[in-house]
């Protein structure tokens, strides 16, 4: 009897672990890149600069993670030099792990999300439904049969789905006129003013000299 009644606890004890469990298995629906983008608030390709759990309840459910990344192309939203998003820190509830350092191209959402227990206090926020793919290094736009890391090329329809990028202002080249300004928040003056300004002068005088002799003459 006892030996029935452990093997009843037992069992009953490893339900309620593996259930939750179980229940919080994330599955995704592929969905096509058209679709990806149309869901999308933010598409853009950058490299992960930092990443910080939230703080939480030691015995409550997983704070999310924040990432901000440093932005080189940007496909839809707002061409930002810096993204900051959230996902929950673990796959089973849908989080995509970023790794710190690598770029990516990443599918980002606004609004509820559903996701989180937790508010995470930014705006935007992706999950591994999302279509999110590891790119290799790099800063340029995307472009059809791209190799990514352990996965398949970059396809036609994603990069048709995509569009035309667009480069973050903090991205592009300094202007010549940015170029010129000095340290201490001036401009600079360019040494070819100082050449014109002298031969100014010297033409300036010489005609003054050749007058001068006409008259005496």
């Amino acid at each position: 009897m006892k030996h029935r009644l452990l093997v009843i606890l037992l069992l009953v004890t490893a339900t309620l672990v593996i259930a939750p469990g179980t229940a919080c298995a994330c599955s995704c629906a592929p969905l096509p890149p058209a679709e990806q983008m149309k869901k999308s608030a933010a598409v853009f390709t950058g490299t992960v600069k930092t990443a910080r759990r939230l703080d939480g309840d030691p015995l409550g459910p997983t704070p999310p993670v924040v990432y901000t990344f440093r932005a080189d192309q940007v496909y839809k939203g707002r061409a930002s030099a810096e993204f900051e998003l959230a996902t929950n820190a673990d796959e089973a509830a849908c989080g995509y792990r970023f790794v710190t350092g690598s770029r990516y191209l990443v599918f980002a959402s606004s609004g509820e999300s559903g996701l989180f227990a937790i508010d995470p206090g930014v705006a935007l926020h992706t999950s591994l439904c999302a279509g999110n793919r590891t790119l290799r290094p790099g800063s340029g736009p995307l472009r059809a049969g791209d190799p990514i890391p352990n996965g398949e090329p970059l396809t036609a329809d994603l990069i048709a789905a995509l569009g035309t990028a667009t480069r973050p202002a903090a991205a592009l080249p300094a202007s010549p006129s940015a170029r010129s300004l000095s340290a201490s928040g001036g401009e600079s003056i360019s040494p070819w003013i100082y050449a014109g300004a002298a031969v100014t002068g010297l033409g300036l005088a010489f005609a003054g000299w050749r007058l001068s002799r006409r008259r005496r003459v």
